[in-house]
C-alpha cells in the first residue's frame, strides 16, 4: 500500500469514528489522534488552533457543542500526503 493508500484507510476508519465521537459530545478519540509534539496546529471550519493548549480547549469546546448525532457523512472532495504532512478536504453532513 501506499502512504496515500494508508491514509485514506485511516481518514475512512479512526478519524470517522472520532469525528461520530465528537458529534456525540466525546472530544477524547479525536484528541488522542493529534500529536503531542510541538508545532502542532488545527486549521478549522469553526476556528484555528494553535499549540497543545489552543488545540485542547478546541476539542473541548467542539464536544461540548453536539451530543445525540443521528447522522454524521464525511464527503470527501480531495486529499494528500506529502513527506510527513497529510490533508483531507470535504463536506460534512451531520444531524444531531
Amino acid at each position: 500500500m501506499s502512504d496515500r493508500d494508508d491514509f485514506l484507510a485511516w481518514v475512512r476508519t479512526a478519524l470517522y469514528e472520532a469525528e461520530l465521537a465528537v458529534h456525540n459530545g466525546d472530544a477524547a478519540p479525536r484528541r488522542a489522534l493529534w500529536s503531542r509534539n510541538e508545532p502542532v496546529s488545527v486549521l478549522g471550519a469553526w476556528r484555528n488552533a494553535h499549540g497543545q493548549e489552543e488545540v485542547d480547549e478546541l476539542f473541548t469546546a467542539l464536544g461540548q457543542m453536539f451530543s445525540d448525532c443521528t447522522s454524521y457523512e464525511f464527503e470527501l472532495l480531495a486529499y494528500d500526503v506529502v513527506g510527513d504532512m497529510a490533508y483531507r478536504a470535504g463536506l460534512e453532513h451531520t444531524s444531531a
